[in-house]
């Protein structure tokens, strides 16, 4: 395994016809797995969500196979997506995806709006009307 300076990089295009069940890993990359090869690796994406993949090698050629399809599904992947792959040599990938338009494709995922006014004493909401029906029963 190769030493690196830092972090490992490869690009691919999504085809579903080729990738859509598993994705071949570019041959120049197998310098960078250790021996032996590792069964599975960890995909993240800019939000962190994570995917275990598992790794198959086929012949020189490495494949991440079961799991990929999650993956695929997961990021609605389609024809002429790209791909960057960053490698952290430790079984971990960073995964940026980039639309037709090679723009990054960061998801908005659904948050709670919390208004922070409503905390501004610090109480959550309803803690007074708890404490004052407490007060009651306690003096009945």
């Amino acid at each position: 395994m190769a030493a690196p300076d830092e972090d490992q990089r490869f690009i691919k295009p999504f085809i579903s016809h080729k990738s859509a069940k598993s994705l071949a890993i570019p041959l120049a990359f197998n310098e960078y797995f250790p021996d032996p090869l590792p069964n599975t690796v960890e995909l993240l994406d800019y939000y962190g969500r994570s995917w275990t993949i598992r790794m198959k090698k086929r012949g020189e050629t490495v494949f991440l196979t079961v799991g990929w399809e999650n993956f695929v599904k997961d990021n609605e992947l389609e024809d002429g997506k790209m791909m960057e792959f960053i490698y952290d040599c430790d079984r971990t990938f960073y995964v940026v995806i980039f639309g037709h338009g090679g723009v990054s494709e960061l998801r908005v995922f659904p948050q709670a709006v919390v208004d922070v006014g409503d905390y501004a004493t610090g109480e959550e909401e309803g803690e007074e009307e708890e404490e004052e029906e407490e007060e009651k029963n306690k003096s009945n």
